[in-house]
């Protein structure tokens, strides 16, 4: 007999012994081997997975459009895919033990079972991936889900209602994955008889205690990971393990049940007091610091008021247009790209009229910046009434043009646009769209249709009241450039995929020549009002909701930080004796509009805008009732504060812990979160009016 066939049954009478033995006895080695392989393999492909993901959606290893920390150095990289790798096998060493402690106590055969492990280990990542990116595909790929809870009423079943549709898909995807799964295993249990069964698993008792051991050991690497580093942090927060490791700290150690573990920023600054946590309404003169900033709320601060939300009769009723340009930076007006204007028609506007030169929005995400435009609110006290009310009560035919959904950002976010005679927008007609999707935050319209749609209704408009409309304009919006714009400045059409930190000047090209397209769309719009009407004199407003980095500060898009490039907008008045302040905010201009009709044109010369050095504008990240920052916009600077850092931004941009603040700073400071602090009150002090 030849040495190798004798090694060879050797070799099997020893397997052969192995499996026999491990049907009646724990083999220990041989099971966790076992146990770890399955758990490792699983943990690598969702991390894998997980990594392409977010590079996709958030470009967390690059940068891109919205990025607000991505990861810069190799060193960030190595540790954040170690720590996503821990994450990951602190949640499927639990899976993969389960499911395989399962079948070997029912005795089944080693192969189909490890593949069954597998599959069983890996799903519910993929599911949970699969969900995820549908919901940000239909919200947009920039949707935070915090936001979107609030927009959402913080119904989870709006939530579904609006995704449920375009999760059908991937879900029928993974079952029909299932089934395919469990047919394979049958097919080769079928074709390949004879298998060696599972070694015999340990005692239930003994695999809990080693699985929570594991999952103590992922729960400490990854929340020390998330405490030390912000960029690990809000990847590992994206992703389904860390999401589900951090909500157990978080629950686990929430011990005053107020809502703030120890891994939340902002800190929760009384652990065991549940009326002291972070963003709790700050109860004036009480002796209580409820929100853990700025100490208590003083109590004689004047309660925080707006403008009415009745309006008053005018005595002067122009044909008034609105135009709203989508992320439109305040330096292209009168800006040059290789000699050539890039916004001619504004460019004469601003002759004509007059143009604010510190006008700013108050949040950099376009649902809320509108909102606050309408409404002339930043807390929404003003009981829902808006700009189309103001408008309406005076005899006016209100028409809303909007080249986006008009309706995006539900019910918080509301301009009143419903309440208009006629509004157009684009979900009337989502096959005239230049996107790929027809969901709320991604649906948008080209100038093209918004000028032949405002064109027939002018057209065939026979009313005799005076008129506002308003128009919106999307086109410059990321990724900057369809195929429907024109080369008018620049030949520059920079495509989506290439849009990155080395191509910034291409970008820049391509968006002033959108820019320039959107300018002449602005045009022939009013010319069209103009020539319709028969009015050569209408009162004629032009805005953005905000501005737009184009990595010309470090970032790509808007809302990222609150500074000039991102949160400064252009404001053109022609032809309405407007008198306001500067620095000035949107939601100014609802009763700025008011005052400038009130009065008969000849009382008051304008527009007019002047420099006022104690005039500030607040400005807000995220939701204003719980903002990542706050700022107030003075002529001289910016001053902010950080909630999740817990520090403060001086006017000279140096960023300081409040007890390291000069005096004069630290009034400053105080004076920032007050204000704040009062307009959270009256937030709450209108809902509960309203019941």
């Amino acid at each position: 007999m030849k040495a190798s066939t004798l090694r060879s049954r050797q070799t099997r009478n020893s397997l052969s012994d192995l499996t026999h033995r491990g049907t009646r006895t724990y083999v220990l080695g041989e099971w966790h081997r076992l146990w770890f392989s399955l758990a490792g393999l699983a943990a690598l492909a969702a991390t894998l997975v997980d990594a392409v993901l977010l590079q996709r959606k958030y470009q967390i290893f690059t940068g891109g459009f919205l990025s607000t920390s991505h990861l810069e150095s190799p060193l960030d990289i190595v540790l954040f895919m170690l720590t996503s790798l821990i994450a990951d096998f602190g949640v499927t060493v639990t899976l993969a033990g389960a499911s395989l402690w399962c079948l070997s106590r029912a005795g089944l055969n080693a192969r189909p079972s490890i593949l069954l492990v597998l599959v069983v280990t890996v799903a519910p990542f993929m599911v949970m991936n699969f969900i995820a990116y549908q919901i940000y595909t239909y919200l947009g790929d920039t949707v935070d889900f915090a936001l979107t809870f609030e927009i959402a009423d913080r119904s989870p079943a709006e939530i579904f209602a609006v995704a449920v549709t375009h999760l059908l898909a991937p879900l029928l995807l993974l079952a029909a994955s299932a089934i395919f799964a469990v047919l394979l295993i049958w097919l080769f249990k079928r074709l390949v008889p004879g298998w060696a069964p599972l070694p015999r698993a340990p005692g239930l008792g003994r695999l809990g205690l080693e699985t929570m051991v594991i999952i103590l050991a992922a729960l400490v690497v990854t929340g020390g990971a998330q405490l030390a580093n912000e960029s690990l942090e809000r990847g590992l927060w994206r992703k389904p393990s860390g999401r589900l490791l951090v909500s157990i700290v978080e629950r686990v150690s929430d011990v005053d049940g107020d809502g703030y573990g120890i891994m939340r920023r902002p800190f929760d600054p009384a652990p065991f007091n549940r009326d002291i946590f972070p963003y709790a309404v700050d109860i004036p003169g009480n002796g209580i610091d409820e929100n853990g900033v700025a100490g208590d709320l003083p109590a004689d601060s004047e309660a925080y008021k707006e403008g009415p939300p009745e309006t008053t009769q005018w005595a002067f009723r122009p044909n008034v247009i609105l135009i709203l340009l989508e992320s439109f930076r305040a330096d292209l007006i009168g800006a040059t790209h290789q000699g050539k204007a890039i916004t001619p028609v504004l460019n004469a506007l601003v002759e004509s009229g007059a143009a604010a030169t510190a006008a700013f929005s108050h949040n950099g995400f376009t649902a809320p910046s509108r909102h606050h435009l309408f409404s002339g609110s930043l807390p929404n006290i003003r009981r829902g009434s808006s700009l189309i009310d103001d408008f309406k009560a005076n005899g006016y035919e209100v028409v809303y043009f909007s080249a986006q959904d008009a309706a995006f950002g539900g019910k918080r976010y509301d301009t009143g646009f419903a309440r208009s005679d006629l509004y157009y927008d684009a979900q009337v007609e989502p096959n005239l769209r230049y996107t790929l999707f027809a969901t709320p935050a991604s649906i948008a319209l080209p100038y093209q249709v918004m000028i032949e749609k405002v064109s027939e209704f002018l057209d065939r408009r026979q009313s005799d009241s005076p008129l506002f409309l308003y128009v919106n304009f999307q086109d410059t919006h990321f990724p900057y450039y369809h195929h429907k714009v024109r080369e008018l400045i620049s030949r520059a059409a920079l495509p989506r995929a290439s849009i990155g930190p080395d191509s910034a000047a291409e970008l820049w090209a391509t968006y002033v020549n959108t820019a320039a397209n959107v300018d002449l769309g602005v045009g022939k719009v009013l010319n069209k009002f103009k020539e319709s009407l028969g009015d050569p004199e209408p009162g004629i407003i032009i805005t953005s909701d905000h501005g737009e980095s184009l990595y010309d500060d470090g970032y790509l898009g808007h809302g990222i930080v609150l500074n000039d490039v991102q949160t400064q907008v252009p404001l053109i008045v022609v032809n309405l004796p407007t008198i306001v302040d500067q620095p000035f905010g949107q939601v100014q201009l609802r009763d700025a509009i008011r005052r400038a009709l009130e009065s008969e044109p000849q009382a008051v010369q304008g527009p007019i805008f002047r420099e006022n050095p104690q005039t500030a504008v607040f400005q807000y990240l995220g939701n204003i009732e719980r903002p990542r920052q706050i700022a107030l916009k003075y002529a001289a600077g910016r001053t902010t504060f950080d909630f999740r850092s817990g520090r403060f931004q001086t006017l000279d941009g140096v960023w300081r812990k409040p007890d390291a603040l000069s005096e004069v700073e630290e009034e400053s400071y105080r004076s920032l979160i007050h204000e704040w602090e009062r307009m959270v009150g009256a937030a709450h002090k209108a809902r509960r009016d309203s019941g």
